[in-house]
């Protein structure tokens, strides 16, 4: 009961305490309340860093300046796409012959290989394929030696002929079954070459080889497995330059200039758009969405892309529009993918301004913000610039 009445009289007191703090906290209508923070020289991106230059320095960067003009340039459209191996560029290796793979296990899927390099062993099961080189080199060695007897009877033939000991008909006959030779020799030759292209090993198993540089793209045997002749070993694919696939609705092809370049874009890049060339490619269409496929070439840059991978295309429209444009070779990009440019202040002075790209033409990049008209932007030197700023160049 105390307990009670002590817990009671403490919360009445409380009650007083908080009542009088609230009510001599409050300010008299009219005052004015003290900011909670206070920036001091506050700046904006039209204040960033100025980088002066001696005419020294700007003679051995060798910096040249170009004017923001307003032109007309190429509307574009931007759509989706897909980066695929190149048509004919993806070949599956199988086995020449029956066997059983032997030896180490061959490269795995995602590695490199250069053409000529081993990428499986095969034991052959048929003794008869076995000895296919050794056969090979038999009848060229056999080739030789008729085509040597030939020639040099042709030779003596010739000699008598001159000598009035032998006849025209003799002659023709040698010179005939000479030619027999040649040709034997020939064949046999290349019967020996298409053998060495998967060379036989000392027990007489066979060498299988990449037929060109590329990525292991799948692998579907191992070593001890028994394969058939034609069964699928891997495969392998070219990935210097690749393919972007682009869906276009068939309403809007005609509205697309399918001879120029497009660019593209990585989902959230941070370095500058690559430029796509059109591809010779078959025709290709989905009439579940009514689309047409368009293929670009697209070398591969500093950051490798990925069959497979989504990116974006802008693709250039026949008609036209008209901005402020600027040279791409102007254009720098930053770590978050932000865009700027070096515009020419006067006296070797240079100021940073960050810019709003629109779209690409060629090029050239149309801005919607950040230059106006006649100002003039660093292009040759403008990554020097950027690093001198930021420390790189010191």
């Amino acid at each position: 009961m105390r307990i009670l009445m002590r817990l009671r009289v403490h919360g009445v007191l409380a009650g007083f305490i908080v009542g009088g703090c609230s009510a001599g906290s409050s300010a008299p209508p009219g005052a004015t309340h003290e900011p909670p923070a206070t920036i001091q020289n506050p700046r904006t991106e039209a204040d960033l860093s100025r980088i002066t230059l001696t005419a020294e320095a700007v003679k051995r960067l060798g910096i040249e300046t170009v004017a923001v003009t307003s032109d007309t340039t190429a509307a574009t459209r931007t759509l989706g796409g897909e980066v695929v191996v190149p048509e004919g560029r993806s070949v599956v290796v199988t086995a020449p012959v029956a066997g059983t793979l032997t030896g180490e296990a061959g490269p795995r899927a995602g590695a490199r290989v250069r053409r000529g390099d081993r990428l499986m062993t095969i034991a052959l099961l048929a003794s008869a394929e076995r000895d296919q080189p050794i056969e090979a080199q038999r009848a060229v060695t056999s080739a030789e030696a008729e085509e040597l007897a030939a020639r040099q009877r042709l030779q003596r033939l010739e000699q008598l002929l001159k000598d009035g000991a032998a006849s025209m008909r003799s002659v023709e006959e040698a010179r005939a079954q000479h030619q027999v030779t040649l040709a034997a020799l020939t064949a046999a030759r290349d019967r020996l070459t298409g053998v060495s292209r998967n060379p036989v090993g000392e027990q007489g198993e066979l060498i299988v080889s990449a037929p060109f540089d590329g990525i292991v793209q799948r692998v579907s045997a191992v070593p001890g497995q028994t394969v058939a002749a034609s069964a699928n070993l891997l495969e392998i694919a070219q990935v210097d330059t690749l393919w972007v696939r682009v869906a276009v609705y068939v309403g809007d092809v005609t509205a697309i200039d399918q001879t120029r370049a497009v660019t593209v874009t990585r989902l959230r890049e941070t370095e500058a758009p690559r430029r796509a060339t059109p591809a010779i490619a078959p025709l290709r269409g989905d009439p579940s969405s009514a689309s047409v496929e368009l293929y670009y070439a697209l070398p591969q840059g500093q950051t490798p892309l990925h069959p497979g991978e989504r990116v974006l295309v802008e693709l250039p429209l026949k008609s036209t529009e008209k901005g402020l444009v600027v040279p791409e070779a102007a254009v720098l990009y930053d770590i978050h993918g932000a865009t700027w440019v070096y515009e020419d202040l006067g006296a070797n002075t240079y100021a940073r301004r960050r810019i709003e790209i629109a779209r690409h033409a060629g090029d050239r990049a149309v801005v919607t913000r950040g230059v106006t008209e006649g100002v003039k932007l660093v292009t040759t030197g403008a990554a020097e610039l950027f690093g001198t700023e930021f420390g790189a160049g010191h």
